[in-house]
């Protein structure tokens, strides 16, 4: 497996950028399905080792946490939050993600509704994209406990989303954007846990 992933990056280096970036994606959907064909009761040995790496590091390789906090209302845990990058730093013009590991239930539309209103509660126009909505449907999923969303965001290409280890999509730059503002710009409604992920909590 590491061989065939090997070859396809090898040949994605003489094609277009955005070329490139549509070969990582495949070979993510190449690791997803050899790392669920190999989690069997005939080879847990194998299962352990595969779930020792997350399948989204194919698009932020060697990922070291920048900070990590959690989401609380009224008392209750929602979700434990951990921003990576590739050098432990927060640089807004590089690759970074973004993992909520979930510690209750909480439907896709309860996700997607909720990211709206934070970005209208950031002044952002939600309503001058009304296919912002659809697009974010078709990047998560509902969550119980133990569950995992994770963002990748790549400046200039938008960001890309992964429900624990499997790959759903991709939303373009302007959502992305707008999407991660939610935890990141300074005018959040949860400015703590943006200290915490950036790693200037006190």
């Amino acid at each position: 497996m590491a061989t065939f992933s090997s070859a396809l990056i090898k040949i994605g280096r003489s094609l277009s950028q955005r070329a490139r970036f549509l070969m990582v994606i495949m070979s993510v959907f190449m690791f997803t399905a050899f790392s669920s064909s190999q989690a069997s009761p005939e080879n847990p040995t194998s299962a352990n080792s595969a779930s020792t790496t997350s399948a989204w590091e194919a698009f932020l390789p060697t990922p070291k946490p920048v900070g990590e906090g959690q989401l609380r209302w009224w008392g209750f845990l929602i979700y434990d939050a951990t921003l990576w990058s590739s050098n432990g730093q927060y640089e807004p013009t590089k690759p970074y993600a973004l993992s909520l590991s979930y510690a209750r239930t909480v439907s896709r539309d309860q996700i997607v509704d909720a990211s709206l209103d934070q970005m209208r509660d950031l002044g952002i126009d939600v309503a001058q994209h009304p296919d912002w909505s659809e697009k974010l449907r078709q990047v998560f999923e509902g969550v119980t406990k133990g569950d995992s969303l994770t963002g990748i965001y790549m400046p200039g290409k938008g960001a890309v989303f992964f429900y624990n280890n499997r790959l759903t999509g991709q939303i373009d730059e302007a959502l992305a954007q707008a999407f991660f503002s939610i935890w990141l710009d300074p005018k959040t409604t949860e400015p703590e846990l943006r200290l915490s992920l950036l790693g200037l909590a006190q």
